[in-house]
């Protein structure tokens, strides 16, 4: 009985180690910053800018946008420091096959706390303040959100809101298009996306978003396929559906065929604009994540050193640029270039999780709404969705 007696004892305190052992790899990895990539070395700001910071805390990233802007000038607006922290909030509170909503776990909320803690340490570092916290798709699925957000508030003393649809699109509007109407803004995320439109000469920004982003699209349509050219097409009828559904519930009602002609008449347009560095359109099909001898890059560390290493460029109508535009050619020639091989490496662990679901459906998304809308091209800005949200604070 004593010999049985110390093997379990023995075990428990074997199996307590190992835990403790593996509890590190358990957590998300730390946050990576791009433009200053050194979070122990501040931003170098012009004279003349005053240095805010915005949290867009997402369904699957928790990311800091650091920016700067001339006093009451949105036109202004450049970012200065752009931060991630995967956190993959979205698939823990949202089931995507069973459509069921659950609580964030209790660790979850520590590294979210962890996580703004570290960004305001950033923040402070650059001589900024944090204006603006923003929850979006997941913080509306958890079913604990509001102990979520009094936890945050008591640890942290930031006031995270739970973004309405209505606001995150409008955010991202306002952060793509800084002030200019007539354009036509796509934010895709992991759980949800948003279209917003504002009509050349109006004051009124339409927004639409649907609650299919790129992870249930990969999960539900994409991967379940045999092969990506029919997982592709049977997500683009799913997102077309729902993008039109959620059209026809606008007063008055509208259309993927009433926003194409918007297009035509030129009241929006003719460029499609998305918002952010993190997984931009234009690494998947300018081949900027192949890795030599043909695979794909898997390494977090290399995924970084990518997205750090694209350059900028500066466009009259558009400003500050991700990369060059996108044509709907060089989306054709993507889909044609996905072999078998491909597909199932963007389809599985680690290329899955860290960007492969992008890569199969948001190039997807975008070659629908280029078709649909009759749109020239897609621009791509590196403000995030933040941008917005601080902007809209700062100049009410």
């Amino acid at each position: 009985m004593n010999a049985a007696r110390a093997w379990i004892q023995g075990l428990l305190v074997l199996t307590a180690i190992t835990s403790l052992s593996r509890a590190p790899a358990d957590r998300p990895a730390p946050c990576s910053c791009l433009i200053q990539p050194d979070k122990n070395a501040a931003i170098v700001r012009a004279p003349g800018r005053a240095v805010y910071c915005g949290l867009d805390l997402g369904s699957r990233s928790a990311k800091l946008s650091v920016v700067s802007m001339e006093k009451d000038r949105m036109t202004t607006i450049r970012d200065e420091r752009q931060c991630k922290r995967t956190l993959g909030f979205g698939a823990l509170v949202f089931d995507s096959r069973t459509k069921t909503r659950r609580a964030l776990p209790d660790e979850s909320i520590d590294d979210l706390v962890d996580t703004i803690r570290e960004y305001q340490r950033i923040c402070a570092l650059d001589g900024g303040t944090v204006v603006a916290a923003g929850a979006t798709q997941w913080s509306r699925d958890a079913t604990n959100i509001a102990d979520v957000t009094a936890r945050v508030k008591s640890d942290t003393g930031v006031n995270v809101e739970v973004l309405t649809p209505a606001q995150e699109a409008e955010f991202a509007y306002v952060a793509a298009a800084a002030g200019a109407s007539g354009r036509i803004v796509l934010d895709p995320g992991s759980n949800s996306f948003e279209l917003a439109w504002q009509e050349r000469g109006s004051t009124q920004i339409r927004t639409v978003l649907v609650e299919y982003g790129y992870v249930r699209g990969a999960v539900n349509d994409v991967e379940p396929a045999r092969d990506y050219e029919s997982g592709r097409a049977a997500y683009q009828s799913t997102a077309r559906t729902q993008i039109d559904e959620q059209l026809a519930r606008l007063t008055p009602p509208a259309s993927l065929a009433a926003l194409g002609q918007l297009v035509s008449a030129g009241a929006i347009g003719p460029d499609v604009i998305t918002l952010g560095l993190d997984g931009a359109v234009f690494l998947y099909p300018r081949g900027l994540l192949r890795a030599p001898g043909g695979g794909w890059i898997s390494d977090g560390h290399a995924y970084d050193a990518v997205l750090a290493g694209q350059p900028r460029s500066t466009d009259p109508s558009y400003g500050l640029m991700a990369a060059a535009p996108l044509s709907g050619a060089e989306l054709t020639a993507y889909f044609s270039s996905i072999g078998p091989a491909d597909f199932k490496t963007l389809a599985s662990e680690p290329v899955r999780t860290l960007y492969g679901q992008k890569a199969l459906v948001v190039p997807a998304l975008v070659d629908l709404l280029l078709r649909e809308l009759g749109a020239r091209q897609l621009v791509m800005v590196p403000q995030e969705n933040a941008s917005g949200h601080m902007l809209a604070k700062l100049l009410r």
